[in-house]
């Protein structure tokens, strides 16, 4: 299970309802932020979540995306945390960290393990636990990234062969789910035959860019893209100046990704109280044939996928 909380939604000025940008993604024993925006750590707080993140996916930057990570590790030197805190970014990962560490008076508890991606394709940067974390550089004002978890596919034993040939638990199964041949009382068990792919679950984080076909392809069957929509498409000469997405974008991104599930996220403080860009994204998914669900998520929503 793979389990999702917003912690902010809002885009670069919070609202008193929404806050910068953060989600926090739990792998399998393993605690992951997706950026780490202003007040991120009184969120994870309110939203009754552990605080020793062992992950932080920074897309890019800009304040409104970072400007959470010092107090992160802050909370981590207050818990006397002893493992490391791996943040990945953009480049110049390396020399933002190194700087947070000097401007503030932190205790040395936490080792924290700095990597800076350049992902012009699409590449796998991280695995944790039965997950692989990829990136691709996206264009916006600065280096930017989108990410990609996906759970690794597996191979699943067909229960209702095994059941038509009489054929018990026993220790050599194991060998069909590691993709190998085995004999079971003199008879051969094809694993092409007795076994079937799993697929694995996906989420995909995209924020802040221009609009970009390679963007659907990277989401490809995501089964949930948190995607901004920080305009409404009547603005897409202002969202593309400022490299940010409009709603028909985004959605349109998601039809050509053909993902399961969209949470239109980083809305503009100017929709604040309104309701034009859920209208907007009902009548865009109508016309756009979108078969997912589209939904705007509230700060301190969870999913699970």
């Amino acid at each position: 299970m793979v389990e999702i909380t917003f912690l902010g939604t809002a885009s670069a000025f919070p609202t008193a309802s929404r806050n910068h940008p953060s989600v926090y993604v739990s792998l399998g024993g393993a605690k992951v932020l997706l950026d780490c925006g202003e007040g991120t750590q009184r969120q994870i707080r309110r939203a009754g979540l552990s605080p020793a993140i062992d992950y932080i996916f920074i897309t890019h930057w800009h304040g409104d995306h970072s400007l959470g990570v010092g107090g992160i590790l802050q909370s981590l030197n207050m818990i006397n945390r002893r493992e490391p805190l791996f943040v990945y970014g953009p480049a110049g990962t390396n020399s933002r960290m190194a700087h947070l560490s000097k401007t503030y008076q932190f205790h040395s508890a936490v080792k924290v393990v700095s990597k800076p991606v350049d992902a012009p394709k699409e590449s796998v940067i991280a695995s944790i636990n039965d997950y692989d974390v990829y990136a691709l550089n996206v264009k916006h004002a600065v280096k930017c990234l989108a990410y990609k978890i996906k759970e690794r596919d597996t191979l699943n034993l067909r229960e209702d062969l095994l059941k038509k040939y009489g054929i018990k638990p026993d220790p050599i199964l194991k060998r069909l789910k590691e993709g190998k041949d085995a004999v079971y009382n003199g008879r051969k068990l094809p694993h092409r035959q007795f076994t079937y792919v799993k697929k694995g679950r996906s989420v995909v984080y995209v924020t802040d860019l221009a609009y970009s076909d390679s963007v659907g392809r990277f989401a490809r069957d995501a089964d949930a893209l948190v995607i901004e929509a920080t305009f409404s498409s009547s603005m897409g000469e202002k969202a593309g100046s400022y490299f940010h997405l409009t709603v028909e974008q985004a959605l349109k991104i998601a039809k050509r990704a053909g993902a399961k599930k969209v949470y239109l996220v980083h809305t503009s403080q100017r929709y604040e109280n309104d309701d034009a860009l859920v209208k907007e994204a009902a009548a865009m998914k109508e016309k756009l044939e979108l078969g997912a669900d589209v939904f705007f998520p509230n700060d301190l929503d969870k999913i699970e996928i």
